[in-house]
């Protein structure tokens, strides 16, 4: 996939480092040479990571011949970097570790927020709202002005209403609702059973595991919900029909709030992979938002470095 070093010219690498995991893609111009999916290297408790991070990428670089010395220009988007004082001690982090990891000289480095990264990719420059559903759920609109407005986006424990998390979460109590008796039988006792390794004819296992099961991968009964919902079951029915509220909400809250925002919404995030959800929330958007343009992006990587080649 990478092109001989004696013919390769100047090559733009792309991070973008969420909270669950970090993607590298390298480009030579507008063509991808080379792509990795690592561990997340995102800041924590102090520790920014950069050393560990840049290890992996030489061993990655190595590995996928690809001359760290003709990597002319790095843009990190990372989670959990957003202040100007952040990016910058990010950065200096960055080109120490970057020297020593890989004997090559830093390239130049830009460092961005992940959702700033998102933001270039999906709106290429233009004002307008991005809608985020994956494990968490946040709409980040961008103003005429370049300003941010966000809404949502505050973590799975206090909100992501509409999220892969959320959604799991609501499966899961609706099961223990219907064990208690205290609401209505639904099938998504099969997919929760199966998520707690149980027999989702015994209960009463069920009902164990779900007592003493943390729920930290909770969003992956996501896809599950939505296809009991496809399947007439109304318990997930009602679900989903939640969810696809919870996040045209956001979109429309931040459209009420700015007049200053184009009605272009963006849709990122792995949720959108269900049909029915992102379906009834590009009505729920069109019903409450006037002029609302709905558009969608799978690849930040790729449409970043489309957008700055253009540049």
């Amino acid at each position: 996939m990478a092109a001989a070093q004696g013919t390769m010219s100047k090559l733009r690498m792309i991070i973008d480092g969420g909270g669950t995991s970090t993607a590298v893609a390298v480009f030579d111009g507008t063509a991808e040479r080379a792509r990795v999916a690592l561990p997340p290297y995102r800041p924590v408790g102090g520790a920014l990571q950069t050393e560990a991070l840049c290890h992996h990428l030489a061993t990655w670089c190595a590995a996928t011949a690809i001359p760290t010395d003709h990597v002319d220009s790095l843009v990190v988007g990372m989670a959990g970097v957003w202040t100007g004082e952040e990016k910058r001690a990010y950065a200096e982090a960055f080109r120490r570790d970057w020297e020593d990891e890989t004997g090559s000289r830093s390239p130049r480095v830009t460092v961005l927020a992940d959702i700033e990264l998102l933001q270039l990719a999906a709106l290429r420059g233009r004002s307008g709202i991005v809608l985020i559903a994956g494990t968490g759920s946040m709409a980040l609109g961008v103003t005429t002005s370049g300003a941010i407005e966000r809404c949502g986006g505050w973590g799975p424990r206090i909100d992501d209403a509409g999220g892969g998390f959320w959604i799991g979460r609501e499966a899961v109590r609706a099961v223990a609702h219907m064990i208690d008796g205290t609401g209505p039988t639904t099938d998504l006792v099969r997919p929760v059973a199966a998520w707690l390794r149980v027999d989702a004819q015994d209960h009463a296992a069920v009902a164990n595991r779900l007592r003493s099961t943390s729920i930290d991968g909770v969003a992956r009964l996501a896809p599950a919900v939505f296809a009991y919902a496809d399947e007439g079951d109304a318990v997930a029915e009602r679900i989903a029909r939640q969810a696809s509220e919870e996040l045209a909400k956001l979109v429309a809250t931040i459209a009420n709030r700015r007049t200053d925002i184009a009605p272009i919404v963006v849709r990122y995030g792995s949720l959108w992979h269900a049909v029915l959800l992102a379906d009834t929330v590009e009505s729920l958007i069109q019903a409450n938002v006037a002029n609302a343009v709905m558009e969608s992006i799978d690849d930040v990587l790729a449409s970043a470095n489309a957008v700055l080649s253009a540049s």
